[in-house]
């Protein structure tokens, strides 16, 4: 028998080690660094251009009280967390997994903005922005795809917190190694 995962971006079996090893060391490396910081750029530009309507309402990172997800990859993951500055923990990780909001949540704002993926800083909840928001995404989703194509690097899409909790798993197993769990450069080993 098959098992089914419940939702497509929530997938049945945790990511393995080694594709997590693999994800840890890419998102170390300049080229990464490069491709995202410009995909955030390009995102930002666009967005203000479209300037959506935001209240700081905090529903955007409350997923499951306002019926969406926030899809990410684990190259994109690991960026985030190795340039965040803080190490969190499986359990810290399960706990907003069990919320259906953010880790990264703090009252109604999000406490790693300037360091967010790319799916946070498409999704918008002014209802006007839905027009140009969705080709967005798609366009930079694709990019990052490419990314993974291009480096030889395994592609995983999954929901932020679920893909957050495989990490932090994995690195409390002390899988990644080094001082901060791979969060760091030095600690990658490029």
């Amino acid at each position: 028998m098959v098992k089914r995962a419940v939702h497509p971006l929530i997938p049945q079996e945790k990511p393995s080690d080694a594709w997590i090893q693999q994800w840890a060391i890419a998102a170390a490396h300049c080229d990464v660094d490069d491709c995202l910081r410009a995909l955030h750029v390009h995102i930002d530009d666009v967005t203000a251009v479209h300037r959506p309507l935001c209240v700081a309402s905090g529903r955007c990172c409350r997923f499951r009280e306002h019926g969406h997800l926030l899809a990410v990859t684990g190259l994109e993951a690991l960026w985030t967390l190795q340039r965040t500055g803080r190490t969190l923990h499986a359990d810290e990780a399960a706990r907003a997994l069990d919320r259906g909001s953010c880790t990264f949540l703090g009252g109604t704002m999000c406490t790693i903005h300037g360091t967010r993926p790319t799916g946070c800083r498409t999704y918008h909840c002014d209802s006007t922005a839905r027009a140009w928001q969705e080709p967005l995404a798609e366009s930079v989703h694709t990019t990052i795809r490419t990314l993974h194509t291009r480096l030889g690097i395994p592609y995983l899409l999954a929901e932020w917190t679920w893909l957050l909790h495989a990490i932090e798993h994995a690195r409390d197993r002390g899988l990644l190694g080094g001082a901060h769990g791979a969060y760091y450069q030095r600690d990658a080993g490029v």
